[in-house]
């Protein structure tokens, strides 16, 4: 275990989650973008004219673009922000604890379908593929 680098896995899982979850909220603006321009749709079928249709979109393009960077500035942020904050800490693994708790590398990681975890003999070290959380 002293060979398996747990801040670089960890503060990687992190960034990976956070990366996970403005990719997400950038799904949701389009699904925003879509049933606004459904309900556009709905009032030009209904006889709204033109003129106010034009005045109620609001959701358009230069919008989507300008809503998605802000969402991705603010996750590049934290991502960067929690590298540099990971750099003050020292993380290690507490092998009693694992021991006194009938634990392993690989039973931290057991509830997650996309995680292996593999002991390389020739380097002596842990390799974890997938994710954490």
């Amino acid at each position: 275990m002293k060979d398996f680098d747990f801040k670089k896995f960890i503060l990687f899982q992190l960034q990976r989650n956070i990366t996970t979850l403005y990719k997400n909220y950038i799904v949701l603006t389009e699904d925003l973008q879509q049933d606004h321009h459904a309900f556009l749709r709905k009032l030009k079928e209904a006889g709204v004219s033109e003129e106010l249709l034009n005045k109620l979109d609001y959701f358009d393009a230069e919008k989507y673009t300008y809503i998605r960077k802000k969402i991705l500035d603010i996750g590049n942020e934290g991502n960067r922000d929690l590298e540099k904050y990971f750099q003050a800490l020292d993380i290690n693994l507490d092998e009693s604890f694992l021991k006194k708790n009938n634990l392993d590398i690989k039973s931290l990681v057991k509830h997650s379908k996309s995680t292996s975890v593999e002991y390389d003999k020739s380097s002596k070290k842990y390799k974890v593929k997938g994710k954490l959380l």
